[in-house]
């Protein structure tokens, strides 16, 4: 975790603790138009307040590709800065979620975002070392995908590991479970929270599952891009509360 920031029991909710409480209103994983969302900060955190969520944490990605042209993080940080100043509901955290530049603990993320960032978001959002012409057979995509986790869930940076196994999914394979539990297991020895996303987990329950048999601390993510996508993760994993024992 960086440095000055809230120890994991704070920030996230451990899995084991579903069966004795209501799971918080809380949304980790929001994109606004300073990446590549579809709605304002204000707009989104007017839509998180209605909604009834108490806790949102911005995600903005970090490839150039998908971000405003300029110094964007400082504009993005400083709208932040001001809207805490006035919010009295939600609280407002300023996060990224950064993609592995190497399978061996490298981020996409420059010194000024390390420096003021206070929730980072590890992705595997595309295989490192591989061209155009890379081999994208089921099995060498799960590999890929299984490296790059691995490196994320023992990143002493990260505080939780986006989507995992949803890449290699989005690209035609289906990520195992049983490797889905090992990275479980890697990331919880390191403090490090999984995000459970409906977007990409579906059925969400054997990935809840699997996160209870090993203790695993959450993360409420649901990917959204669009206002009306907040809170899908926290309501998805509500819904299940009482059908899975933890």
């Amino acid at each position: 975790m960086l440095p000055n920031k809230p120890r994991v029991e704070h920030l996230f909710v451990a899995a084991t603790s579903l069966n004795g409480q209501r799971f918080p209103d809380w949304e980790y994983h929001v994109h606004s138009t300073y990446s590549d969302g579809s709605a304002s900060l204000s707009e989104l955190i007017q839509v998180a307040r209605v909604q009834g969520i108490k806790r949102l944490i911005f995600t903005e990605h970090t490839e150039p590709e998908l971000t405003e042209n300029g110094n964007w993080f400082a504009r993005y940080w400083q709208e932040i800065e001001a809207n805490r100043q006035t919010e009295k509901i939600l609280q407002i955290i300023c996060g990224l979620e950064v993609p592995i530049t190497d399978y061996t603990g490298g981020l996409l993320i420059d010194k000024e975002m390390l420096d003021k960032v206070e929730f980072l978001l590890g992705a595997v959002h595309a295989y490192p070392g591989t061209g155009a012409g890379a081999a994208k057979e089921p099995e060498a995509l799960i590999d890929r995908e299984f490296r790059g986790l691995m490196a994320l869930a023992k990143n002493p940076l990260v505080d939780a590991i986006a989507h995992p196994g949803g890449t290699c999914q989005r690209l035609g394979a289906r990520f195992p479970l049983a490797l889905f539990a090992e990275v479980v297991q890697e990331a919880t020895r390191h403090g490090v929270a999984i995000e459970l996303n409906p977007a990409y987990h579906a059925p969400l329950a054997p990935y809840l599952e699997i996160c209870c048999q090993y203790h695993a601390w959450i993360s409420p993510g649901s990917n959204a891009h669009h206002p009306e996508e907040i809170g899908w993760a926290a309501h998805s994993l509500r819904s299940l509360q009482n059908k899975i024992k933890c």
